[in-house]
């Protein structure tokens, strides 16, 4: 089964690493999904997911508001789109500055020397170190 369609690897190995890692995703969250569940199941992945849960303790669990579930969820989807959109060098300071700032209420004079670091830091290993294309993004990609 083809999952990636436009992704050009530049071998075949690779290729099969990316989809065996989609693949990965889509059962780790098929498996969160069930452990979220209140059926024999559910319990069964969760014990077996966190030993640190007997049957017992499954009712005293925090539980969190939708709200906070979904904000929780948006950001990381939010960064995906984010470097989809305008690439790693753009997406990377953007994140760690909004990151930094919103949710974790830091300072601007902090928040923005951190995402710079971050950035330079990304940008120096894997574009001068390891010699790699940072993917420059929808937007400011080639054509």
């Amino acid at each position: 089964m083809k999952l990636v369609s436009r992704f050009v690897a530049p071998s075949p190995s690779i290729e099969v690493f990316v989809e065996s890692l989609i693949k990965l995703a889509i059962a780790l969250v098929a498996l969160d999904l069930l452990s979220r569940t209140k059926t024999p199941a559910g319990e069964a992945v969760t014990r077996w997911l966190n030993p640190s849960t007997s049957a017992g303790k499954l009712e005293a669990q925090t539980h969190y508001a939708l709200s906070k579930q979904i904000t929780a969820a948006a950001w990381p989807l939010g960064f995906v789109a984010l470097i989809v959109l305008t690439g790693f060098l753009v997406a990377v300071p953007t994140f760690v500055m909004a990151s930094m700032y919103f949710r974790g209420k830091r300072s601007l004079l902090i928040s923005i020397p951190v995402s710079a670091a971050a950035t330079l830091f990304i940008w120096f290993l894997f574009a001068q170190i390891l010699q790699l294309e940072l993917y420059p993004g929808v937007l400011f990609g080639n054509p």
